[in-house]
């Protein structure tokens, strides 16, 4: 029998709601300005495309972004186009990663669309309007964080996804012998 696309179940959904937790963990650990923060909340991102999908994965990543600044507050205040970016992240990793073999090229695609899109375009244009920076001028700031990151993403994101997949093969292992 053929699963709804939309549906969780009860086991996938409090499975979720972790994925979200250790997103927004590992989203507290972040250093530099606001403008050019480095940090490893991106792993979440990967976490929530891999196991999750797309659809599902922007839905996490939408209310990671709502339950840390309801936590922990952000820096500037709340601002919905950092939750849609949230939201967008997971959405292209679960496009490229969701039920799919494990490929350097996805990793390279994925990251490069991320960084292009999301991080530089879309977190640039928030900047400009929550701050009145000058465009040019916080995409200036925010450009050598983002020629540099991406490549340690990268390679971080292999080694993570590897990971998850262990977990994953564990995961249908176990369902199997429940059956």
């Amino acid at each position: 029998m053929k699963k709804f696309f939309f549906k969780l179940s009860l086991q996938e959904l409090i499975f979720l709601a972790l994925v979200i937790a250790i997103k927004i963990i590992l989203g507290r650990f972040s250093f530099g300005p606001i403008y050019v923060k480095v940090g490893l909340g991106f792993i979440g991102s990967v976490a929530l495309g891999y196991f999750f999908g797309p659809v599902w994965g922007a839905v996490g990543g939408g209310i990671s972004d709502l339950v840390s600044s309801a936590l922990f507050g952000n820096e500037g205040g709340f601002f919905i186009g950092f939750t849609l970016t949230a939201m967008l992240a997971p959405m292209i990793y679960g496009a490229f990663f969701y039920r799919k073999p494990i490929k350097i090229w996805r990793i390279v695609a994925a990251s490069l669309l991320v960084t292009i899109f999301v991080n530089i375009l879309l977190n640039t244009i928030w900047l400009h309007f929550i701050y009145k920076m000058s465009f040019t001028a916080a995409l200036t700031a925010r450009l050598l964080k983002e020629i540099i990151v991406p490549w340690i993403q990268m390679i971080i994101i292999f080694f993570v996804l590897n990971g998850l997949q262990r977990v994953n093969e564990r995961k249908e292992k176990l369902e199997k012998s429940r059956m």
